[in-house]
């Protein structure tokens, strides 16, 4: 591993699980070899998708997967669901196995262990009457758990959804009509989503018992993940005069930038995006240069999309009605246009990038063939399409304990001390994997260009309290520093040889470089993976594209929101029966590319450490979010067609919803799982239509004539106040939150209490709260220690400090314009 250098700041904290920490040894126990990585999965009643989408990613990355006594928590009446259909689909190359309980073959078992994951804490007692005595009987063994509020909040009374998760997070809150209630993402996205994010925790968490021998209770918090993902959300719109709320098809304001819409064609939707005067003028150019375009008026792109978009949707109306989604998608190849079609879930799995790249495959599912995807990444020994996959090798081998040596003045004490990050990412999606793997002590020096710097600072002023707050907005954009806290900062010009020259030699003392421009940029910079691992044979190289860097759509320019046009979530998201809103307010690409490119860089690290290999990681951020839709692909494939939009219902869970309550812009979800939840709830709303309605006495019927029953509830809700109502229906036991705005989400006193967040103070405009990659583990560090680096605020550190240039060349370059 690459050595540090010293970091500007000192306070760290330690994130411990609350009461779940592991009683610690004197002294480090001996880790015990182990071909593969080996990984016991619990599914246990009540489990979601979470811990089988993690146990799924390992098995995929070459650890052999048991899962134990499976059972399948649908409900028989419920059989035929997708979320049943694509746990079952999760079981894909793991070894199931039977062990009776107390039977002395759990000793074995767990002593073969590395990690044990579960959804469900409850089902841990099959070993164990509690995580706390479980990790002092296995102090060697991992312990990952997802719930949605985390483990603290566990005997709180009721049992919260992944809909409680999205209420309290406010990501529900950005999603829907602003006169209509907020919507939810389809179901089983966020929980795949928690599952990315522990099986990035689990191999993490073995970094750490690599230096310590110990091992440790890794607790996933589902509110805590989607909370992380608005914090980057939300910053780009209330941190720049906009705000942070549901807009229907277009977000709020814009996003700052005209276009940023979903808008009709020929023959149904398209997405449409553009955040610079070049993308506008390519766009304008594609349209056939219209007189309108020469208007002043439709010059300032921030006007047009804050103040007068509906101008602008009605100029390119007349164009947009010419031409089919084929045609559109065709001329946003030719002219490099941000534009994606909305595609139907059919169009998706017909993909032919998907198909080149070996994304979609066949998987017998309950006896039925079916189109099911695989990882959203290739990992080879060199950058060339033709080199075989090598995914399930990464996790066959661990890694040999170790000791990572330190540089002087070295202060981090993470279980990824002595990494080195080369972070050549901009915006989000490849920033923000540097940004976590610094949160555990890794080294993340963050390369820009001084007069093109990262997009995220390019955001426009910055505004507190509805104020202008005064200073370059470029060094204050509080997005940029949510995305890239703790970093080290370097300005290279990479057109100058000598700037490249810079750039292979700090390679050569990495670990892992990130980036995520367009396919063959690295190349043309002459700091392809050839190049690199020609000075680094042990390297590990993440390239994080929209679509893959090889195949017939690898050169598709995108955002996040057409991204997700292109997957085919967007879509997905709208009220029972209408149109698709869409997801624009969210971009849940990025994040979500984020927590599957961390997995890969992780893996690939440790098969770095075990063989000393280094490898390239093709990443593909449109497939990474066609994986999180499992449940709607066989819904797609079951029947045959597009899934109807269904709003915020649920296949398993009736009623299952976000209610009105009184006051303006207030509302709350409620969730019930099961009969007795059912009864709890009639028992509360006495006098209500709803609680003697007979279409509504047992969960078929209620699935059924789920429409009529969530009016009925609405209407009922309605009349109370929210945060009320919330907690007598919590108190019977019963699922429910209040739907949070941003601003209460950051107060909230569930993330509060997890420390999900954590102050810096920001050059120029002073303290703000950036959150933490959401993650908790036992006995282990995380560090904020610094907000995002200023524009080249670190290059004599480490220009001078890890390549030795003296200051006098330090200026030399400066002067020349190589560093800069």
């Amino acid at each position: 591993m690459g050595g540090l250098v010293a970091g500007s700041g000192n306070r760290s904290e330690v994130m411990n699980s609350g009461p779940h920490s592991i009683p610690q040894p004197d002294k480090a126990l001996p880790v015990r070899p182990t071909q593969p990585f080996q990984v016991v999965e619990l599914p246990g009643p009540g489990a979601g998708l979470a811990a089988a989408y993690a146990g799924w990613l390992l098995a995929k990355l070459g650890a052999r997967v048991r899962v134990l006594d499976v059972v399948d928590a649908s409900q028989p009446t419920c059989s035929d669901s997708p979320l049943r259909l694509a746990r079952r689909g999760l079981l894909e190359g793991k070894h199931i196995v039977s062990i009776p309980r107390g039977s002395a073959q759990v000793q074995d078992l767990l002593d073969a262990t590395d990690v044990l994951i579960c959804d469900e804490p409850n089902s841990l007692a099959v070993f164990s009457p509690t995580v706390d005595e479980l990790a002092s009987r296995f102090p060697q063994l991992m312990i990952g758990m997802v719930t949605h509020f985390g483990l603290q909040a566990q005997g709180q009374g009721f049992s919260p959804t992944a809909l409680d998760a999205q209420a309290l997070s406010a990501t529900a809150w950005s999603l829907g009509e602003a006169s209509r209630e907020p919507l939810s993402l389809p179901v089983g996205v966020a929980e795949h989503q928690a599952g990315a994010m522990l099986a990035a925790a689990c191999l993490l968490a073995q970094c750490q018992r690599e230096r310590t021998g110990r091992g440790s209770v890794i607790d996933i918090a589902l509110v805590e993940v989607l909370a992380s993902h608005v914090a980057g959300n939300c910053r780009v719109y209330i941190h720049h005069g906009l705000k942070w709320h549901r807009n229907g098809r277009r977000p709020y304001g814009s996003c700052g930038a005209y276009p940023y819409a979903i808008l009709p064609c020929k023959d149904g939707d398209i997405c449409i995006s553009g955040r610079t005067r070049a993308e506008w003028e390519r766009l304008v150019q594609a349209m056939g240069h219209p007189a309108w375009a020469n208007e002043p008026r439709y010059q300032d792109l921030r006007a047009m999309g804050t103040r007068y978009p509906e101008e602008g949707d009605a100029l390119l109306a007349p164009w947009l009605m010419q031409h089919s989604r084929d045609e559109l998608e065709a001329l946003a190849l030719k002219h490099n246009l941000i534009l994606s079609p909305l595609r139907k879930l059919d169009e998706v799995l017909a993909t032919p990038q998907f198909h080149h790249r070996q994304f979609i495959g066949s998987r017998v599912i309950d006896g039925v063939p079916r189109q099911w995807p695989s990882l959203p990444f290739r990992v080879t020994a060199r950058r060339f399409e033709a080199e075989p996959d090598r995914s399930r090798e990464l996790l066959s081998q661990s890694p040999a304990p170790s000791s990572p040596g330190k540089a002087a003045g070295d202060r981090s004490t993470g279980p990824l001390s002595g990494l080195r990050v080369l972070d050549f990412g901009w915006v989000w999606s490849a920033p923000w994997v540097g940004t976590m793997l610094g949160e555990m002590g890794a080294e993340v020096i963050k390369v820009e260009h001084g007069a093109r710097p990262d997009n995220v600072r390019l955001a426009g002023k910055v505004f507190r309290d509805g104020r202008m707050v005064e200073g370059p907005s470029r060094e204050m954009s509080p997005m940029f520093h949510q995305i890239n806290h703790g970093k080290l900062g370097i300005t290279l010009n990479l057109k100058e040889p000598r700037a490249v020259a810079l750039a292979k030699a700090l390679a050569g003392r990495s670990d892992l470089v990130i980036e995520n421009m367009s396919p063959g940029s690295m190349e043309r910079s002459g700091l392809g993976f050839e190049v690199l691992r020609g000075v680094n044979p042990k390297l590990v190289m993440l390239s994080m594209s929209a679509a893959g860097q090889f195949g017939p759509a690898a050169t598709l320019r995108a955002y996040a929101p057409t991204m997700s046009a292109f997957a085919g979530l967007e879509p997905l998201v709208g009220y029972r029966g209408g149109a698709p809103i869409g997801a624009l307010n969210f971009a849940l690409c990025d994040p979500n590319a984020s927590l599957h490119g961390l997995l890969a860089a992780l893996a690939a690290l440790s098969h770095a450490r075990a063989t000393g290999e280094g490898t390239y990681i093709d990443l593909s951020q449109v497939e990474a979010l066609v994986s999180v839709l499992r449940p709607q692909l066989l819904a797609a494939q079951r029947q045959g067609s597009q899934p109807s939009l269904s709003g915020n219902t649920h296949p398993e869970m009736a009623p299952h919803g976000i209610y009105p309550a009184l006051g303006k812009d207030r509302w709350l979800s409620i969730a019930v799982e099961n009969e007795s939840g059912w009864r709890a709830l009639i028992g509360l709303a006495r006098g209500a239509g709803f609680a003697a309605d007979p279409r509504f006495t047992d969960i078929t019927s209620r699935l059924q004539h789920s429409a009529a029953l969530d009016e009925a509830l609405a209407e009922w809700t309605g009349q109370h106040e929210r945060d009320g109502m919330v907690a007598q229906l919590r108190a019977q036991g019963i699922a429910a939150s209040p739907v949070q705005s941003v601003e209460e989400m950051w107060s909230d006193a569930l993330l509060q209490q997890r420390r999900a967040s954590a102050p810096v103070h920001i050059p120029f405009l002073g303290s703000e709260r950036v959150f933490r990659a959401p993650w908790r583990f036992s006995g282990i560090e995380a560090t904020i220690d610094r907000p995002g680096p200023r524009l080249g605020e670190h290059n004599a550190l480490v220009f001078g400090g890890i390549l030795g240039l003296s200051e006098p060349e330090i200026a030399e370059f400066a002067a020349a314009g190589v560093i800069g």
